[in-house]
């Protein structure tokens, strides 16, 4: 009737490959993508796109609303200074997933890639992201 059977074990479920397993930190994804302005070498995780991307658009935001506000078009243009910045994180994003850094002029496909994991391994752009300065 009833067996005595040892408990089934908890399957245990791999971790994917070498990936970062926490994400990076807002301030740390900021410092890593200014730090990283006129370099388009190397990968970032998605945490470190994402927070950057939204770092960009609070001070694009910001600095258009106080241009609009003091009538004073030039503060806007600080904005233009982080562009370098953006354009090399995304790179690095899309490098990531194994793709060229070109792809982010193809508009609905790069949005895909953004949200994309990246790949366990290390690839032709470098070794996977550790998402730690």
């Amino acid at each position: 009737m009833f067996s005595m059977q040892p408990a089934p074990q908890a399957i245990a479920i791999p971790a994917a490959g070498n990936r970062p397993a926490s994400m990076m930190s807002f301030i740390d994804a900021i410092k890593s993508g200014l730090q990283g302005t006129t370099t388009f070498d190397g990968r970032a995780s998605r945490s470190q796109f994402w927070w950057f991307a939204l770092f960009y658009q609070l001070i694009a935001f910001g600095m258009s609303t106080l241009a609009v506000l003091i009538d004073q078009p030039l503060i806007a243009m600080a904005v233009y200074l982080l562009i370098p910045s953006y354009l090399a994180v995304t790179a690095k994003r899309l490098h990531d997933v194994g793709k060229s850094g070109w792809f982010m002029l193809i508009p609905i496909y790069n949005l895909v890639l953004f949200v994309t994991d990246g790949e366990a391994a290390p690839n032709a752009y470098g070794d996977v992201p550790t998402n730690t300065l």
